[in-house]
């Protein structure tokens, strides 16, 4: 029992000095986890990670600037370990079915 919590956190350490940096570039767009006193509503499936918002800046110690979509500017400054990248949703080429139980795909709009 023992050795195995001492392995667990000997990987986990190995995880965290050894993870990619994320750096964004200007122009990026990510999602945004807010942080646990949003997510503290009562509900244990809501979403934790809002977006998408625009990188407008990036500054030193792994800080960006972020601003909505539609231009708003968030006005403070984000560590990039509350980030992740945005991949916006595309269905081209999945199959569905119909309602005579034939497959077929989704066309991107």
């Amino acid at each position: 029992m023992v050795e195995n919590n001492i392995i667990h956190h000997q990987q986990q350490r190995w995880y965290q000095d050894n993870r990619p940096e994320m750096a964004y570039q200007i122009g990026d767009l990510v999602l945004w986890h807010k942080g646990p006193v949003l997510a503290r509503s009562g509900r244990k499936f809501r979403n934790r990670w809002f977006g998408p918002y625009v990188v407008i800046r990036a500054l030193p110690n792994n800080v960006v600037e972020l601003e909505s979509t539609n231009g708003e500017p968030i006005g403070k400054p984000i560590n990039v370990n509350r980030l992740k990248p945005y991949r916006s949703p595309d269905f081209s080429g999945v199959p569905t079915m119909s309602t005579a139980g034939e497959t077929e795909s989704i066309k991107a709009a």
